[in-house]
């Protein structure tokens, strides 16, 4: 079971300095440009460093009982051509393309299931405080497609536990620094000294004024802070930086049910905003009236 969000209360945090602030607190110094401030509410903690085992987090289940896990779910979300689906979740054809390197593939067995915030780098950052089902639920959370990812299986591995002042993709750097910092906010997650230095010169580079995100109150609870929204656009790219999609632009794709849909947080589907999705979806569309799955 994902856990519910209770109604959130929004916290501005100003960008006032050009230093970041001591251990524990809040990360509020980002250099963008002033008339750019972002609000990134961050908490700059040193790790937790002992206690990681894999087995904690329960992951790749088959939460709703369809015979697809979380990894084959995922394929199925992101694929660029749907594939079919045989016996047991069989995925059969199908494309997609890798995030992190543009790659495109029509062998989904060369694609891992990357965790945008690596388990043991979850743990790290504040999960060694969760329980059991908190754990299992991040490690197979389809309802942010920022959380879980398709992408070629060599960068997953090269990534491995690495946060960005370490490790960054050859492709759509903006958006991953914006979607690792989503997420980040979403679970109430810290960040270490070298990781808040990364992200304070990677923000400014990547002209990063604002990010949509909502951090679930349970996991705020856990961490003892107050639960938070962002809102606004995601990015906002320099001449410098790629062109980067917004995190919650999510991909045309075709959906079996409404329910996968509303996981992947496309619905309702018009045809008056967006003619391609709802083609592809019309069959969702029960009574023909131009929204699917409203």
């Amino acid at each position: 079971m994902y856990e519910k969000s209770l109604r959130v209360k929004t916290v501005t945090y100003l960008l006032v300095s050009t230093t970041l602030l001591a251990t524990t607190t809040a990360l509020s110094a980002l250099t963008a440009p002033a008339a750019q401030a972002l609000d990134l509410p961050l908490t700059v903690a040193a790790d937790q460093l002992s206690g990681y085992e894999r087995s904690l987090f329960k992951h790749w289940i088959d939460a709703d009982k369809d015979r697809c896990d979380t990894r084959r779910e995922v394929l199925i979300q992101e694929a660029v051509v749907i594939p079919k689906l045989s016996s047991g979740c069989v995925l059969n054809g199908g494309k997609w393309v890798s995030a992190y390197d543009a790659l495109a593939t029509t062998d989904y067995s060369t694609l891992d299931i990357d965790h945008m915030i690596p388990l043991s780098e979850a743990w790290r950052s504040g999960a060694w405080k969760w329980s059991a089902a908190q754990r299992e639920a991040f490690a197979n959370d389809l309802t942010d497609p920022r959380v879980l990812i398709a992408v070629t299986a060599s960068l997953n591995r090269q990534k491995g536990d690495q946060d960005p002042s370490t490790w960054l993709p050859p492709e759509n750097k903006c958006t991953y620094v914006s979607n690792w910092i989503a997420v980040k906010v979403r679970y109430s997650l810290t960040v270490d000294p070298s990781e808040a230095n990364a992200l304070t010169s990677l923000v400014s580079q990547c002209n990063i004024t604002s990010i949509k995100a909502s951090s679930l109150s349970a996991y705020a609870i856990t961490a003892g802070i107050n639960p938070i929204t962002l809102t606004g656009p995601a990015t906002a790219p320099t001449a410098t930086a790629e062109p980067t999609l917004a995190p919650e632009t999510y991909k045309i794709v075709k959906y079996s049910t409404c329910a996968k849909a509303r996981a992947a947080g496309v619905t309702p589907i018009l045809r008056s905003k967006n003619q391609t999705l709802y083609n592809l979806n019309r069959a969702l569309d029960r009574d023909k009236d131009g929204v699917a799955c409203e």
